[in-house]
C-alpha cells in the first residue's frame, strides 16, 4: 500500500494530474491546502518538514520554506526536490536557477546546495531522499566550499 501512496504523491507532484498537487498521508487523500493547514510551519521555524511516506529506497517529505536556507550538503543522501508552490532560486554547486511550481531539482549527495524563497509566502516542495532519511544528514557548508564536487 505504501508504494501506491508514494506513486500517487510523486505523480501528482510532478504535474501528471490535471488538478492541483495533492499530499497523501496514509490512506487519506487531502488537498495540499488541507495538508499545510494541518501541518503548519510555526512563525519561529524558517523551514518545516513533514515526512509523508517511506519505502526501502527513499523517504518523501513536504517542506515549507519561509525565506530560505543556508548552504549545506547531505553526505549520505541523494535529494530530488519538486517545487509545489511558490518561487525561488535554487543553488546547486555552481549553478543558480530560478524555479517555480512543477520544476524538479536533482542534487547528488555531497553537493553544496541551498534555496532562497523569492516570494512573500512560503515556498512548498516535495523532497525525496534516497536512501531514506532516518537521521539528520545536513551539514553546513559555504557556497564556495573546497570540498564541493568539482573543486
Amino acid at each position: 500500500m505504501r508504494g501506491w501512496v508514494v506513486a500517487v504523491v510523486v505523480a501528482g507532484a510532478i504535474g501528471c494530474a490535471p488538478r492541483a498537487p495533492r499530499a497523501l498521508v496514509g490512506d487519506a487523500a487531502n488537498g495540499l491546502d488541507a495538508f499545510l493547514a494541518a501541518h503548519a510551519r510555526r512563525a519561529d521555524e524558517p523551514i518545516h518538514a513533514d515526512r509523508i511516506a517511506r519505502t526501502d529506497g527513499a523517504s518523501y517529505h513536504v517542506v515549507q520554506i519561509a525565506r530560505g536556507e543556508p548552504p549545506h550538503r547531505h553526505r549520505q543522501h541523494d535529494l530530488t526536490v519538486v517545487v509545489l508552490r511558490g518561487r525561488g532560486t535554487s543553488h546547486v554547486g555552481d549553478a543558480t536557477t530560478a524555479v517555480a511550481p512543477g520544476d524538479t531539482i536533482a542534487i547528488p549527495r555531497g553537493t553544496v546546495h541551498w534555496f532562497t524563497n523569492d516570494g512573500s509566502s512560503d515556498a512548498v516542495t516535495l523532497a525525496v531522499f534516497s536512501p531514506p532519511l532516518d537521521a539528520p544528514d545536513s551539514e553546513p557548508a559555504t557556497a564556495f566550499d573546497p570540498h564541493a564536487p568539482g573543486r
